[in-house]
């Protein structure tokens, strides 16, 4: 896994090395302008006019030293100071003086020039206010060059965005790419802030892995190249009661996909059996189109006792893709809870259910912590706790852990970047894979049997849950780079689930 800190926490983390590890503040200056550079000759041609456009803080010391290092190389640079000399940092001063010593003159005002790459050093991971006056006006300017053909690349984080929560304060920069420091922090990872990061690339500058490790920051997500030691290990000599056997109750009148997609999802992230348990009407479809997969129907007449035969059969539970609200629905959601104390993930139509039963809500908070994931989206979270959707966006990860407390639940909360967080373990996972082609319909059902599948061969809620959302992302990636993001549909992520897995 790979951090993603607060701004608070990357400080303690400097401070920490630079008080009680004992390297200096410049020395990580000096990496984290070196790292920079070589990123950015990675990706752009290290020619033209160069722009620095750096304040007074340390990250405009990092900013200074970048453009410096350009300097010596015989590239045109132009070092813009914003802000009061008197008031720099002691490192951004020395960076000041070293360009004064090489024959580099600092400017105060930007000129009327043309660039052909920008250096963004204005703001820093501690902005904490709205930015207004010259700041914004050169945040404008920089943004207006880069629509004329300027890159843009930001040190540590584009200017204006929070660190914190990737909201935009006022304005901010839109990078092409943004080089980080130690770690991502959060407002690389969280829209709008996501969308200004451009390419991401977090370099290490010398703050050293121990400080993080005695001291785990809360949040966190994955690489792909780590997905191969996430994914179950499968026995040689294994059956199919080895790897799981999953009961999913899905489906109801005319809302018969749900069942094949979450169905089809859940064996192919490698669960042994699934078991659909849906209205009789549903029959014949499923048998055609999911041959695999047993079949357990019911009609108005709901037998307890074969309900009760399928849930002692199964592993896993997996209930709610198209049920629909009706009193049946409700009644088996019901039974289903009541009798079983498996591992479950419950997600669409069985929330909107448990949002407006109060029965349903205390038979959850009964079956206690790390055996239970719900899987809402914004509007599902916010019926689930009675909210609206103005608290969604000004307090998404408060509602979290509010229905966290509320139920002692493993939660997904999906969006554009879906969080999970565990009632045991309150770490936040951020997922970083997926596109906005994923926004269609039963994208979520196939989520919703990932998760499934991958309890069903062992894994606990938490890190079903975390790697079930990564590899859905992946897969739908995946989907993207075949049909484009305009064209995607479930079934294209879920046929895509075996080729990730296969790239490994």
């Amino acid at each position: 896994m790979k951090f993603a800190l607060k701004a608070g926490e990357m400080k303690a983390y400097d401070r920490e090395t630079i008080e009680k590890i004992g390297i200096p503040s410049l020395v990580l200056m000096e990496r984290a302008a070196l790292a920079t550079v070589e990123e950015l000759e990675k990706y752009h041609e290290l020619k033209g006019n160069v722009l620095v456009v750096a304040g007074s803080g340390n990250n405009g010391g990092d900013g200074f030293a970048i453009g410096r290092m350009l300097a010596v190389r015989g590239i045109s640079v132009t070092f813009l100071l914003v802000g009061n000399r008197d008031k720099v940092t002691a490192e951004t001063d020395t960076q000041i003086r070293i360009i004064g010593n090489l024959g580099f003159s600092i400017q105060s005002k930007p000129e009327k020039k043309e660039y052909d790459i920008i250096i963004d050093a204005l703001f820093g991971i501690g902005l904490g206010r709205e930015v207004e006056g010259k700041y914004r006006e050169l945040i404008e300017m920089m943004n207006q060059m880069k629509q004329r053909g300027a890159y843009v690349c930001s040190v540590d984080i584009p200017s204006g965005i929070c660190a914190d929560t990737g909201k935009v304060l006022g304005c901010a920069v839109k990078s092409d790419l943004t080089v980080s420091y130690g770690f991502a922090k959060r407002g690389h990872l969280l829209y709008p802030g996501k969308s200004h990061t451009g390419m991401l690339k977090v370099r290490d500058i010398g703050i050293p892995q121990s400080l993080v490790l005695n001291n785990e920051p809360a949040a966190f997500y994955y690489e792909s190249r780590e997905l191969q030691e996430l994914l179950p290990r499968r026995p040689a000599n294994g059956n199919k009661g080895t790897f799981g056997k999953v009961l999913l109750f899905a489906g109801s009148y005319d809302m018969c996909g749900a069942c094949l997609v979450c169905g089809e999802s859940i064996l192919r992230t490698g669960a042994g059996m699934v078991k659909i348990l849906s209205p009789v009407c549903n029959r014949e479809i499923i048998q055609k189109a999911l041959p695999e997969a047993m079949l357990q129907s019911y009609d108005n007449e709901i037998n307890k006792d074969v309900i009760l035969n399928a849930l002692k059969w199964a592993d896993v539970l997996v209930a709610g893709p198209g049920i629909g609200k009706s009193k049946e629905a409700l009644q088996m959601l019901r039974l289903c809870l009541e009798n079983s104390q498996i591992p479950t993930v419950l997600d669409a139509d069985a929330l909107n259910l448990i949002s407006t039963d109060s029965g349903l809500q205390e038979l959850i908070r009964e079956r206690g912590k790390n055996q239970m994931i719900l899987t809402p989206h914004p509007g599902e979270l916010v019926r689930l706790l009675q909210k609206n959707m103005e608290d969604y966006y000004n307090s998404r990860e408060e509602l979290i852990d509010e229905l966290i407390d509320q139920y002692g639940c493993t939660v997904v909360a999906k969006d554009a970047v879906t969080l999970v967080a565990g009632a045991q373990r309150r770490q936040l996972y951020m997922n970083t894979s997926g596109n906005d082609g994923m926004a269609t319909a039963g994208s979520g059902d196939a989520l919703a049997g990932m998760i499934g599948g991958l309890l069903a061969q062992g894994m606990g809620s938490f890190d079903a849950a975390t790697l079930g959302v990564f590899l859905h992302g992946m897969a739908g990636d995946a989907a993207a780079r075949a049909h484009s993001r305009y064209g995607v549909m479930a079934t294209d992520i879920v046929k895509e689930i075996p080729v990730i897995m296969n790239q490994l």
